[in-house]
């Protein structure tokens, strides 16, 4: 591993680094586990570059060179669909370590390694500038690939995401048959309905926050163009994209009422995609082999074989806008699983999103989600009005379940709206900036990799000082 001068920051982003810390230690990294709280995982997926800023399909040279024993137990680094990207997790484990420091464990290490390599990061949620990423041939990609086609295929492989799984609240998962239970008259199944309504609600305002993808191929779509070109939900309207064709496996879910619904929809979603497999000519040597009918969906809200319910529709982005989400659903949805606040859908909603009264969250109907809110936030993120006010409600909402907390890791939230721009408008900006000033033209491929490049060097420093003030407040 190479030696690192130390870096010297401003006194000004010392000062604010050494508040996120507090933060991070108080909310993310509990010093004791307490085995009914809720836990929290992450998966976050990243681009490969060469250092001139090109996509390369090095993962499996990166994951050869990285040592397994430097690994956090609890954690991974593992390989994406496409030979372009790859992926550093930390999943919630009553008896892990903390998932923090697992994950910036990994991140830096994998950083390191590319390094050696001459290679580096990228986390967008797209790359901005045009890719011909390499797919993999396990059965349950080419299997898709067979179904959505060659073309359409390529998409899972220029879309990054960050993930966040919550463990399952007490109860409500057989750890064996790897799906829910059948629960009557339970207080923690009702939690889980509530907590499962509650992500599909916020996802307008997550995917807002989130947003790092104005770019795919060169093109402009809107402020999220992995969501355009992943998701497939009618109301997108984009006939391209990933699951255009099959959106009930990579659309926006509908609430569900009750957590029999829930284990419904996972058992039909697994039978209709076999048929759907077994319709393409997929012989029984190619069929894919799942270990669970949770395998075969891929909304952005779900429940996970791995025994968690996970929100999966943000795009990869800088690490202290990821942590500051993290503060937000940790506080939330743990209100919602250990304190038992329900969340209720209401008309009155749609005005007065999030409102809080006697422990119930209201939401607004979900057809209004995923028609008004889910469109405006991926064409037009937060210079849409009513979809700025949503997501300072949001952050509102986050600040009220636990008054007496740090706020300081929101900075960079509290930012995004006070000036209505994201990381994607600051991507936009940058293009501008560099020549790029008419958005229906094709980006040119050297801002493309220019940008790109600077969102690399970002995530070093920033996991570097996370680190160093993580392990300093645990």
């Amino acid at each position: 591993m190479p030696n690192k001068k130390k870096k010297n920051f401003p006194a000004s982003v010392e000062k604010s680094i050494k508040s996120v810390a507090k933060t991070i230690s108080k909310t993310l990294i509990p010093k004791k586990k307490k085995l009914k709280k809720l836990t929290i995982g992450f998966e976050i997926e990243f681009f490969i570059l060469d250092k001139n800023g090109h996509i390369v399909n090095e993962a499996d040279l990166l994951l050869k060179k990285i040592d397994k024993k430097d690994r956090d137990p609890g954690s991974e680094i593992t390989y994406e669909v496409g030979k372009n990207m790859i992926e550093v997790g930390s999943y919630p484990h009553e008896n892990s370590v903390d998932t923090l420091l697992g994950l910036i464990k990994n991140i830096k290490s994998l950083l390191y390694t590319a390094e050696e390599e001459n290679l580096i990061i990228c986390p967008l949620g797209a790359y901005p500038g045009k890719q011909n990423p390499k797919m993999r041939t396990k059965s349950r990609y080419k299997s898709k690939e067979k179904i959505f086609g060659k073309t359409r295929f390529k998409n899972a492989g220029r879309a990054c995401g960050f993930h966040m799984h919550f463990e399952l609240p007490w109860g409500v998962f057989d750890s064996q048959k790897l799906e829910l239970k059948h629960l009557v008259n339970s207080k923690n199944k009702e939690a889980l309905v509530n907590a499962y309504n509650f992500l599909i609600a916020t996802d307008p305002a997550l995917t807002t926050f989130m947003q790092s993808s104005p770019f795919v191929q060169g093109k402009y779509l809107g402020k999220d163009g992995r969501m355009l070109i992943y998701r497939g939900s009618p109301e997108l309207k984009n006939p391209d994209s990933l699951y255009a064709n099959y959106p009930d496996f990579g659309g926006l879910p509908s609430y569900k009422h009750t957590g029999t619904n829930i284990i419904d929809l996972g058992q039909k979603k697994f039978k209709d995609w076999l048929k759907i497999l077994k319709d393409a000519g997929i012989k029984n040597g190619a069929m894919p082999k799942y270990k669970s009918s949770l395998e075969t969906n891929w909304t952005p809200v779900k429940v996970n074989p791995h025994g968690t319910l996970e929100q999966r529709g943000m795009d990869s982005n800088n690490l202290l806008i990821i942590l500051a989400i993290s503060v937000i659903l940790k506080r939330i949805l743990g209100a919602i699983q250990d304190e038992h606040y329900k969340v209720e859908t209401s008309d009155l909603a749609i005005k007065e999103p999030f409102k809080l009264e006697n422990k119930t969250i209201l939401i607004p109907p979900d057809i209004y989600v995923k028609t008004e809110l889910q469109t405006a936030a991926a064409y037009q993120g937060l210079e849409n009005e009513t979809l700025c006010y949503y997501c300072k409600r949001l952050l509102w909402l986050a600040k009220l379940i636990d008054k007496k907390a740090d706020n300081s890791i929101f900075a960079n939230l509290e930012k995004m709206i006070e000036s209505k721009k994201t990381v994607s408008d600051e991507i936009i900006a940058r293009a501008k900036k560099l020549g790029h000033k008419n958005l229906e033209k094709e980006l040119p491929p050297e801002i493309g990799a220019q940008i790109a490049v600077e969102h690399s060097k970002k995530l070093f420093e920033e996991i570097v000082i996370a680190e160093k003030y993580a392990k300093k407040n645990t």
